[in-house]
């Protein structure tokens, strides 16, 4: 993997700007849990909601495509569910169970204290249990995954060494579980296991179809 240092930071300052542009997106979001028994207030916000939830869907897929057809070395793109995946698949999904276990175990312990995320996660999900669904369930996975795996990859570790992907699988969870939670240790580690799993995902399968759906189940069990 070949990238010069001017390159590379012009691709920094890409993935700051997208994660910002993603940031503003939820703020229709968060304006509806200021007011939530105002229904005007809400349909408004939710409106605005679409319309930039829409730009980004847009915005990411259209980039994320492009560059694919455009440099794609690690020849990511649909791959077909063969039986090696499959059985990949099952594996990463017992994975999943268990450390949900034990994320349940640590709260119950006190030893992992609710993070500032989860905390507002909380809030809006007795605020606008609705709208937190949707964007939980739907959106948001689809665009993070986009972000912290498929652009990811292709600006800082586009290649189909093994050794760069790993890496890419490393700085993929690092900087996922950075911008969730920084408040403690234990509380950034859940969060980079999370991104961990998704972006191995994402390496083997070379297919951003699945790490979505691990993404989706996870938010859709964390509702429940």
């Amino acid at each position: 993997m070949k990238m010069d240092w001017q390159q590379g930071f012009f691709n920094v300052l890409k993935f700051i700007g997208m994660f910002i542009v993603y940031q503003i997106g939820t703020i229709p979001l968060q304006m509806a849990y200021l007011m939530p028994t105002n229904q005007i207030f809400v349909l408004i916000a939710f409106t605005m909601y679409l319309i930039t939830t829409g730009f980004m869907l847009v915005l990411f897929i259209q980039m994320y495509s492009t560059q694919l057809h455009k440099d794609n070395p690690a020849h990511f793109g649909r791959t077909k569910p063969t039986k090696r995946i499959t059985r990949f698949m099952i594996v990463i999904v017992i994975l999943w169970i268990l450390f949900l276990a034990l994320q349940i175990w640590l709260n119950q312990s006190n030893l992992l204290p609710q993070s500032e995320n989860q905390q507002t996660v909380m809030a809006l999900a007795k605020a606008i249990p609705w709208w937190l669904a949707l964007d939980a369930v739907v959106f948001a996975p689809i665009i993070e995954e986009l972000l912290f795996r498929g652009l990811f990859f292709n600006w800082f570790f586009n290649s189909n060494d093994k050794k760069v992907r790993l890496l890419g699988v490393f700085f993929s969870g690092a900087v996922f579980g950075a911008v969730h939670d920084v408040s403690s240790l234990l509380g950034w580690l859940v969060y980079a296991v999370m991104g961990w799993l998704l972006a191995l995902t994402y390496a083997y399968t070379k297919d951003i179809r699945y790490d979505i759906g691990l993404h989706v189940f996870n938010n859709l069990i964390s509702l429940i």
